[in-house]
């Protein structure tokens, strides 16, 4: 591991085999040593995030965990805009990003943003495709999900959101890549969502627990407003 951490270091490009072994490694570092996440977090998040569309979470738990919790509990959101932090009120798991959150300039702004768009849509929280029952499946080209570098980590954070069953990539544009990337309605019972990197443009099924279209409609405006700022 050490020369893939100073290829990255020294801005070399990392090849297919190295970049599947990095993910493992974080995975591996995530789950056994906190700690030392927190240093490589610090140290290679913006690096992998800039040049292979990777993002890692600063916490085991963060924003996505936070709004999967604030669909199941509603009456939470005055207090969070009120930063009336109760801790006692959230698991256990999300105190270390609620505390560090709240007390950062730039992430404080943006959670009253999204509180502020949530308090000023209080259908849309009641109105969410239902949790779903099973793991979420994600389908991925040859079956390799390390295959389109960041597509991964992108998938097991929409996975955190309880209304989605199945994710899976279908077209990939390398020629002409998409103006940006969005997440669009299609169906009662299914998103669709573009996922860029450096290479190419990837297109992909957000599969939902429901068929339901005004459900869906704001399954959709919801992470389209978490990812992309309400795009």
């Amino acid at each position: 591991m050490r020369g893939i951490l100073r290829k990255l270091d020294q801005g070399q490009k990392l090849g297919e085999d190295e970049y599947h072994r990095l993910m493992e490694y974080i995975e591996e570092l995530r789950d056994k040593s906190p700690e030392s996440y927190g240093l490589f977090y610090e140290r290679y998040a913006l690096l992998l995030y800039q040049d292979y569309s990777t993002y890692l979470p600063r916490f085991v738990q963060g924003i996505d965990h936070l709004l999967n919790l604030l669909m199941e509990k509603p009456e939470l959101l005055p207090k969070l805009k009120e930063h009336q932090l109760a801790m006692e009120l959230f698991p256990p798991e999300l105190h270390p990003y609620l505390q560090y959150s709240f007390t950062q300039p730039a992430d404080s702004l943006s959670l009253s943003i999204l509180f502020n768009f949530l308090d000023n849509n209080q259908e849309l929280v009641n109105q969410l495709p239902a949790a779903r029952k099973n793991e979420v499946v994600c389908k991925f080209e040859e079956g390799n999900p390390y295959k389109e570098v960041g597509l991964k980590t992108h998938f097991d954070r929409l996975s955190r959101y309880s209304f989605i069953t199945r994710l899976q990539s279908y077209r990939y544009l390398s020629a002409a890549k998409a103006a940006s990337d969005r997440i669009e309605f299609l169906a009662a019972d299914r998103l669709g969502g573009i996922f860029t990197n450096r290479e190419k443009s990837i297109y992909y099924f957000i599969f939902l627990s429901e068929a339901d279209e005004i459900k869906a409609r704001n399954a959709c405006r919801l992470l389209n407003m978490v990812f992309y700022g309400g795009k």
